[in-house]
């Protein structure tokens, strides 16, 4: 999380993007992807769908389907993860069941799924320490998920454009987001606020995110708050709003402090 500082009045934060560079980041068309699962397990619960993209190229896309030990759990507690990304979630080593833990409910982690280490096939790449959680914190929905992205960069998500709250997967393949959480490739910034009012002649606070945007509603993809160098990257957030006498007036504030 970054925030930089504004004093104008009725403000609106506006999208910007960064592109973090890397040798064989390879965009994605998201309307054309393939969303056939092969095979899958008789659930116990009505299925809820995810799909991760864990390569750069773009071409290792696994599904994860939440599911639960028994129909009137309180939380989904399985997690069928294609790890091979053959389309079949009936595989050996596929299915994970998570535990409740009433010390991580502040944390919104209460029902948390661990994987731990995902490789990817023909690639040296594997990603750590890969978790869903299911029971978000007080006041927020949806499920969460974090990783280690080549075991180093923090990934987390998903989340949308502005609030706090966490992506709601889909009952069907065919209405699931898509994440993509990948630490390089256009990461667009969104507002880590469940509201915002700028107050002319008072100082504010813009806390804002960054990350990769993935496709579906709250798909955002965060990365760890110190993956961009603030003295080096000279990131900034313009705010535009409308002075007493309605006319548009624009302040570029740069982002200079990690919070």
């Amino acid at each position: 999380m970054m925030h930089a500082s504004s004093t104008l009045l009725a403000a609106v934060l506006t999208t910007a993007s960064v592109f973090a560079q890397t040798a064989g980041y390879t965009p994605l068309d998201y309307q054309k992807l393939d969303r056939t699962i092969r095979v899958e397990p008789k659930y116990v619960a009505e299925p809820r769908y995810a799909l991760f993209v864990f390569d750069l190229a773009g071409k290792h896309r696994v599904w994860a389907v939440a599911d639960k030990t028994s129909k009137d759990a309180a939380y989904y507690d399985v997690l069928y993860l294609d790890l091979n990304g053959d389309g079949d979630l009936t595989q050996p080593g596929e299915r994970f069941v998570g535990k409740f833990d009433e010390k991580l409910v502040p944390a919104g982690m209460g029902m948390t799924i661990r994987v731990g280490d995902i490789a990817v096939p023909g690639d040296d790449l594997v990603h750590t320490k890969f978790l869903v959680s299911t029971s978000p914190k007080a006041g927020r929905g949806g499920f969460w998920f974090r990783m280690f992205w080549g075991g180093k960069d923090e990934v987390s998500g998903g989340y949308a454009a502005s609030g706090t709250s966490s992506t709601t997967w889909q009952p069907t393949a065919a209405k699931a987001p898509v994440f993509r959480p990948c630490p390089f490739g256009p990461l667009t910034f969104a507002l880590w606020e469940d509201s915002l009012a700028l107050h002319a002649g008072q100082p504010a606070h813009l806390n804002v995110v960054v990350g990769n945007a993935g496709s579906g509603p709250d798909t955002l993809a965060v990365v760890d708050e110190h993956f961009l160098d603030l003295a080096r990257d000279e990131l900034t957030v313009t705010v535009i709003a409308k002075d007493a006498a309605g006319h548009e007036v624009r302040e570029a504030t740069r982002i200079k402090e990690h919070c």
